[in-house]
């Protein structure tokens, strides 16, 4: 064979690996990135559309492992400099996809739609890991735009079904959470929705400090008995009912 045959069969070879690399390659790339925290398991699929399940790595050695998510990416779009990628969650709800646009200078996230399992509060502070909290947290966004000057945009969670190993009642209650972004800093207010236990706090979130987060809890009428144990622990008594809890600012490195 001539060299322009050769040619064309490496060509021909180097598009087919490209076409059809493995949904796993993704999952190499994200623990590169998140230094070993984030990783996909049960990939199936290529890179340009697969499905797998997004795994959490804390800090003490447990896994924590997200619902099924869908992806599909455009090749079309990297000839452009540009990364176009749509997420599906394999959920009961019915939402809209989630959309990633990633170029050299920013990530653009749109109709962000995260369903998160309430372990991770164990993440925010060392302060919560004792409770024991539980539940679900639905993380949603209509934009949100991550560059070089930070985050910018609005998010919005909520705690469903919450519950805690320090107290029989169960669920605690609904909880939502707004977060409001700066060049500088997150901050972050809590309110309730409906419940047995009562929560509301501000605090603010930065990369040199990390969170610092301060709030009230106390129990709903005739739960007083039942939340005792798990409000003394949260904090101190400050007004007859009402406790406050801190969660201790975590740097981060």
């Amino acid at each position: 064979m001539n060299k322009k045959t050769w040619a064309l069969l490496f060509f021909t070879y180097a598009i087919v690996l490209i076409v059809t690399a493995p949904a796993s390659l993704i999952s190499q790339l994200l623990s590169y990135a998140s230094n070993g925290r984030v990783e996909l398991a049960n990939t199936r699929g290529t890179i340009w559309a697969g499905s797998a399940n997004p795994v959490l790595h804390q800090k003490n050695g447990g896994l924590i492992t997200i619902n099924s998510l869908h992806w599909s990416i455009s090749p079309l779009t990297l000839l452009t400099g540009k990364l176009n990628a749509q997420i599906n969650w394999d959920i009961d709800q019915i939402v809209p996809p989630m959309y990633i646009n990633v170029s050299a200078k920013q990530i653009e996230l749109q109709h962000t739609y995260i369903p998160l399992p309430a372990i991770l509060l164990d993440e925010a502070s060392d302060f919560l890991k004792p409770a024991v909290l539980r539940g679900q947290i639905i993380l949603k966004s209509d934009s949100l735009l991550i560059s070089n000057q930070g985050l910018q945009g609005t998010a919005t969670a909520d705690w469903l079904n919450a519950s805690s190993l320090l107290s029989s009642v169960s669920p605690l209650g609904d909880y939502h959470f707004t977060f409001s972004s700066s060049p500088a800093s997150l901050d972050i207010t809590l309110q309730t929705t409906s419940g047995a236990l009562i929560l509301s706090g501000q605090g603010r979130f930065t990369a040199g400090s990390g969170l610092d987060f301060k709030g009230t809890a106390q129990a709903a009428k005739g739960k007083e008995a039942e939340l005792h144990e798990l409000l003394s622990n949260l904090g101190p008594e400050v007004s007859p009912g009402v406790n406050s809890f801190s969660l201790v600012p975590t740097a981060v490195h």
